[in-house]
């Protein structure tokens, strides 16, 4: 009888906590040397392109289900699912961001910003530091 109250007590405790019990965003943190083709078009002018190498950190978020990418001028939270696919919502229809981390040491992200005549597009490959 002791060991059933025992066992109630702690499934009780262990359903309560509102944290998960592996956190799944552990694997992913670290930091990253991005290589970032970018490219830029007015319409009538000719297709700019150019690449970016920059480094970032990938840090737990506060929030559950976020994970942070931070550089040296912002901090960017992504919504993370388990199997490591992002998704990142900035209320601006016109910008659009997708990816995901292909396994614990990279990810690929792609985006964009489209205007009326033109617009701008990115595809980022991520590569975690040893």
């Amino acid at each position: 009888m002791k060991l059933l109250y025992f066992f109630l007590v702690v499934c009780c405790l262990a359903c309560g906590c509102n944290k998960p019990i592996f956190d799944y965003r552990l694997k992913y943190v670290g930091e990253y040397t991005v290589r970032s083709i970018n490219s830029h078009w007015v319409m009538g002018q000719p297709v700019y392109l150019d690449t970016t190498i920059y480094q970032l950190s990938v840090r737990r978020s506060e929030n559950r289900y976020f994970i942070d990418f931070i550089n040296q001028n912002n901090v960017t939270s992504y919504l993370m699912e388990t199997d490591g696919t992002l998704h990142y919502d900035s209320g601006d229809p016109h910008y659009y961001v997708s990816g995901s981390f292909l396994d614990k040491n990279h990810f690929k992200l792609q985006g964009g910003y489209y205007f009326l005549g033109g617009g701008s597009n990115f595809n980022a490959d991520g590569t975690k530091q040893k």
